[in-house]
């Protein structure tokens, strides 16, 4: 990661923040089309498994309100790895993350070092893109996170409850923002571990009990300081 930690803007955002669509999907001009498209073949080839799903991106972050639009995770692969692709024109796509809070401590991922997206770097857990997994037009963060909670540690709507809205955080290169949640589960860090190793979907490989004195790791994810800095 090129950008050090004080580069990532960081708004400050009300619990009961609302998300909504504010305009459709641009049409690109052919030659940004071609980019694209070459992007993304060149990835799949990496990656077979990669799929093109609905994302949300933002064109406006305040502190009550988030406005945007639905895109298509292939545009914004393309500007991960051209960040000036789109000119001032940059896709800003959302993603959730959860301020994950177990019975003993705060849980954090290390993301796989086979990653597309900052490999081997924690990170709160769980992540993951706002997509539109079901075809629906709305956008409902708890409902996003409580879906990555399911897909990437195994826990269902039973075992954690979603708070609210901590802060949004921006990766300077790539323009994806991070939308720090609080997150807690009944479950101990243990019982977490053996949830996620038979349920999980391995998306990372190791994940860290934080408590009062524990030393933390030495690349954080910006987002997880700035969640990590407001518990203090």
């Amino acid at each position: 990661m090129s950008s050090s930690p004080s580069e990532w803007p960081v708004t400050p955002l009300e619990p009961d923040v609302v998300v909504r669509v504010g305009r459709s999907m641009p049409v690109l001009s052919s030659e940004i089309e071609a980019c694209v498209a070459s992007h993304w073949e060149a990835a799949l080839a990496k990656h077979p498994s990669l799929y093109n799903g609905r994302v949300f991106c933002a064109d406006v972050i305040g502190p009550d309100v988030i406005s945007g639009h639905w895109s298509e995770y292939r545009r914004v692969l393309a500007q991960m790895r051209q960040p000036d692709l789109y000119g001032p024109q940059m896709l800003r796509p959302l993603a959730v993350v959860g301020l994950l809070r177990a019975a003993d401590g705060i849980v954090i991922g290390q993301r796989s070092e086979h990653s597309i997206y900052l490999p081997g770097y924690w990170q709160g857990a769980p992540a993951g893109n706002v997509e539109s997994r079901e075809g629906e037009a709305e956008i409902d963060l708890a409902a996003q996170l409580l879906a990555e909670c399911h897909e990437e540690l195994g826990l269902t709507e039973a075992d954690c409850q979603v708070g609210g809205c901590l802060l949004a955080c921006e990766h300077p290169r790539t323009h994806i923002v991070d939308i720090g949640m609080d997150l807690t589960t009944t479950l101990d860090f243990e019982a977490l571990k053996e949830r996620c190793r038979r349920l999980g979907n391995a998306e990372y490989q190791a994940l860290k009990l934080i408590q009062p004195d524990t030393e933390l790791p030495g690349r954080l994810v910006p987002t997880l300081s700035a969640m990590l800095e407001q518990t203090r």
